[in-house]
């Protein structure tokens, strides 16, 4: 743990003041002035894998628990309930702005204090990992203020012949190259999963949440991204310009391929992706609303970013109270479409509000055009799918029973206080807004049209004054297909 003293009376009183009034206000200052935090072995807990637990055919030979990090908390700076009651009861109230500024660690760096930045990365045997960590850290302006979490699934059961050596996916040898950035880094934090106890991405990410330690801001991109210079400085600055501390910026990411310049590191890439489509998809119990390719063009709206009314799971960029009120749910195993629905209408529960940035900061490596070759080898946690066959069917049942789009009781309540709703918007308030018909298991085309100029004319008057996300108590719009013959409107 690297500890720095802080000798500034004023922010020392400004930081003390935000403290619980039933926790420690030393505690609290210490906390936010202690950075890193790393996983340690006394950090871990043993729970039962979901994948086992939901299985119908679960191997005999795979352990049926697993050791996971704990979640972050502080009983002496929040209070005896931990940090999830003090900010906002458990989602019970949208959290106050004071509430707020207790979440978060700084660096000092030349006498100047810097918000830290949290940054996950989960990974499934993925040759880009590393290069994507790299990008990270040298592409920063501060890579002093990035902790970095890795969730390294890989099959360290094979040989190097068949599958993943020992250095080849997200770790560099720091024996043979003690140089590396990675090796030199303060804060690059890994927890290691055998490949085959791996049920996609929901689960993985949940880990990741499990391995936050108190940052300023947190980060979720996938593990073969590539980020554009001074991306770190950007990101913050274009949060900060929403005026919202509720503010998440995400999107579905563009592609990379003549998106930064070779050079500078520089974005070349004008555009911006924004979320707007979405659709039911599947069948039976697991029809779920599942977004698709959403629309890019210039920004119309420029020194803010621009509301929109989706998350993604694979950019995902907010203050790390977002992280700490609504982590990824243990309990949705072998989960893929569904998942970014599920946070999405979880995150708006507790009172938070999605943008699309101006800028791309970073850039999405698909299997396209000359990658197309490469990313087609890279496997799939879905070879994994024999071994637990019908866990997907319970956790699907979970999933869109908690976030109301299933009128099923008949699923696992485990942990609803933590991994269900807020109550701070309802997700009755989020379907009839933006034309999701649950019943129908329909909605309502061309939403696009809405999305952009027009939802920021009508949403943005309706921010709260102080500046704790957008107030849907005022809102009264309700979106219908303006391409629909009038009577059927």
């Amino acid at each position: 743990h690297q500890q720095h003293d802080v000798t500034d009376e004023a922010a020392t009183a400004t930081f003390r003041s935000n403290a619980s009034d039933t926790g420690d206000k030393d505690a609290l200052y210490h906390l936010q002035h202690t950075f890193p935090l790393m996983v340690g072995e006394d950090d871990l807990e043993e729970i039962v894998h979901p994948g086992i637990a939901y299985s119908l055919t679960a191997p005999k030979h795979l352990p049926r628990t697993i050791k996971v990090p704990k979640f972050w908390d502080s009983a002496k700076a929040y209070g005896s309930g931990g940090v999830r009651e003090f900010l906002g009861n458990h989602g019970k109230e949208l959290i106050t702005p004071q509430q707020a500024a207790s979440v978060g660690s700084f660096y000092q760096k030349d006498g100047e204090w810097l918000e830290t930045i949290y940054v996950s990365v989960a990974s499934y045997r993925d040759p880009e990992c590393l290069p994507t960590i790299e990008s990270i850290l040298t592409r920063a302006k501060h890579p002093e203020r990035i902790r970095v979490a890795v969730i390294d699934q890989r099959a360290s059961y094979v040989t190097e012949e068949e599958g993943d050596d020992e250095h080849s996916l997200c770790r560099p040898d720091c024996v043979a190259n003690p140089n590396h950035v990675v090796c030199q880094h303060h804060a690059v934090d890994y927890y290691t999963l055998d490949a085959r106890l791996s049920v996609g991405p929901v689960f993985a990410r949940h880990l990741a949440h499990r391995m936050f330690r108190g940052e300023y801001y947190s980060m979720q991109v996938d593990s073969h991204v590539r980020f554009t210079e001074h991306w770190d400085e950007d990101l913050i600055a274009q949060w900060k310009s929403a005026k919202n501390e509720m503010c998440v910026l995400t999107t579905y990411l563009s592609d990379i391929i003549g998106s930064i310049d070779p050079i500078t590191n520089k974005s070349k890439h004008p555009g911006r992706p924004i979320m707007c489509k979405s659709d039911y998809e599947g069948s039976g119990k697991l029809k779920h609303l599942r977004h698709g390719q959403q629309p890019e063009g210039l920004p119309g709206i420029h020194g803010e970013p621009t509301l929109h009314p989706f998350w993604a799971a694979g950019f995902s960029f907010a203050r790390a109270h977002f992280v700490v009120q609504v982590p990824y749910d243990q309990y949705l195993p072998m989960v893929f479409q569904g998942e970014e629905i599920s946070m999405g209408l979880r995150g708006f529960t507790y009172g938070y509000d999605y943008y699309t940035a101006e800028r791309s900061v970073c850039f999405h490596m698909y299997a396209i055009k000359e990658n197309a070759a490469k990313r087609h080898k890279v496997k799939l946690f879905w070879e994994n799918a024999p071994k637990y066959t019908g866990a997907e069917l319970k956790a699907m049942k979970r999933l869109n029973a908690i976030i109301g789009m299933a009128d099923d009781p008949d699923y696992d309540h485990a942990d609803e206080e933590r991994y269900g709703l807020g109550e701070v918007r309802n997700t009755q308030t989020f379907f009839d807004t933006f034309g999701i018909h649950t019943e129908s298991q329909t909605v309502e085309e061309n939403l696009c049209t809405f999305v952009g100029k027009p939802m920021m004319r009508e949403f943005k008057p309706h921010l709260r004054p102080n500046r704790m996300g957008i107030d849907y108590d005022q809102i009264h719009y309700r979106f219908v297909d303006p391409k629909k013959p009038k009577r059927q409107q």
